[in-house]
Order: structure tokens, then sequence, then C-alpha cells
């Protein structure tokens, strides 16, 4: 009796891995200073050349749909809805105002229940990136166009 060859869906996230890696390797070409296009075009070749490895190890049969565990895809699904806002959020009312609200919600999302810690680390890395970004290297943050 013959066994059914069902499709492998790590296939998917192989072609995935291309198809983002080879955008982002055409866009490094339009970067004009060739020192600042080498790094991204590194990684673009290297996450190029880890998915070849992970296809020819699923085509050896390493890697089946068995391996797949979909018990995260809420929680990871409501993260990117998130990251969604956020990345609305910081265009409406500014880096740092988003990125205040950003965190403690994700933080909240991802498990960590001990508000010290959610304060804490919110409040540390505002500050931080505040006065290093900020104040050290003068960069401006974006702003918002509710602030702008």
């Amino acid at each position: 009796m013959k066994k059914e060859k069902r499709f492998n869906f790590n296939l998917i996230g192989c072609f995935f891995i291309y198809l983002m890696s080879g955008a982002f390797l055409v866009s490094c070409f339009s970067i004009e200073d060739i020192d600042s296009r080498t790094f991204p075009m590194i990684l673009c070749i290297l996450c190029m050349l880890l998915a070849t490895i992970f296809l020819v190890q699923i085509l050896k049969g390493k890697y089946t749909n068995a391996d797949i565990n979909m018990s995260g895809t809420a929680k990871a699904l409501l993260m990117a809805g998130i990251i969604l806002l956020y990345i609305v959020a910081i265009n409406l009312v500014g880096y740092y105002i988003a990125s205040i609200v950003f965190m403690p919600l994700a933080m909240l999302i991802l498990g960590q229940r001990n508000w010290k810690i959610i304060v804490g680390v919110d409040v540390g890395v505002i500050l931080f990136l505040y006065l290093f970004f900020g104040l050290l290297l003068s960069m401006q943050m974006p702003e918002g166009i509710l602030f702008h």
C-alpha cells in the first residue's frame, strides 16, 4: 500500500524567508553608500543561505508537519496587531508617547504580571532612549502629526 505524501507547511516558512530576504536584498541596492549597504546585504544573503539549509533538511524529511505547534498563534497574532497599532501611534502621537503605552501593553500580553517590573522597564527604557538618542546623539525622534 502506498503512503500518502502530505504537503509540508515548513515550505511556506522557507518561501517567506526567501521572499522577504530577496525583497530586502533588492532594496539594499538603493542605498548609495556602499559601506552602508554592506551589512544589510550580508544579512540578507545569510538569511537566504540558512533558508536553503532548512529547505534541504525539509526535503530530506528531517522536519515534518508534526513539528509544527500552533499553540501560540493567537498570542502572536495579537502581538502583530499591537505592533501595527504601535506603528500608527508613532505617526500620530510620536515615538515617546506611543512607546510609553506600547511597552506595558506588550509586556502584559507576553505574560508579565508584576507591575513594579512593568513600570520600571517602561520608565527605564524610555529614559535610556531619551538620554542616549535624544541628548547624547541629538537624534530627532518622530514627534507625530498631533504634536508637530
